[in-house]
C-alpha cells in the first residue's frame, strides 16, 4: 500500500535528488575536464619536442639555402632571403597553433549529454 506523501514532502525530496543530481554532474564535467587537460598535455609534450627538432632541422635547411643562394648573390643577401622565408613560416605556424589550441575547442560531450538527458528526465517527473 502506498502512503500519500504531503506535499512539503514532495518538495524536499525533489530538491534533495536535484541536488544529488548536480553534484553528479559536476563529478563528471570534473573527470572528463581532467581527462582532456592529461591528453592535452601528452600533445604538448610532443609537439614542443618536435618544434625543437623542426627548428634544427630548419636552421640547416636555411643554411643550405644561403650556401647555394652565395653561389649567384653575396651572403648577406642570401642569409636575408633565408630568414625572410624562415619567418613568414614561423609566423603562419604560431597562428595555427594558437588557433588550434584556444580553449574554445576544448568540449565536454558526455557532460552535455547528461545534463540534457537530465532535464528532459526531470521535465518528464515533473509534469505527470
Amino acid at each position: 500500500m502506498q502512503t500519500e506523501r504531503t506535499l512539503p514532502e514532495l518538495t524536499m525530496d525533489l530538491a534533495s535528488q536535484v541536488g544529488d543530481l548536480f553534484r553528479n554532474e559536476v563529478r563528471l564535467a570534473r573527470a572528463e575536464a581532467v581527462e582532456s587537460a592529461k591528453h592535452m598535455g601528452g600533445g604538448i609534450a610532443r609537439a614542443v619536442f618536435g618544434a625543437v627538432l623542426a627548428g634544427s632541422a630548419v636552421t640547416l635547411g636555411l643554411f643550405a639555402l644561403a650556401y647555394a643562394l652565395a653561389e649567384t648573390i653575396p651572403m648577406w643577401a642570401a642569409a636575408l632571403i633565408g630568414s625572410v622565408i624562415a619567418g613568414i613560416l614561423a609566423y603562419i605556424l604560431i597562428k595555427s597553433g594558437l588557433k588550434a589550441a584556444s580553449v574554445d575547442n576544448i568540449s565536454m560531450p558526455r557532460t552535455v549529454e547528461q545534463v540534457s538527458n537530465d532535464l528532459r528526465t526531470i521535465k518528464e517527473k515533473v509534469t505527470s
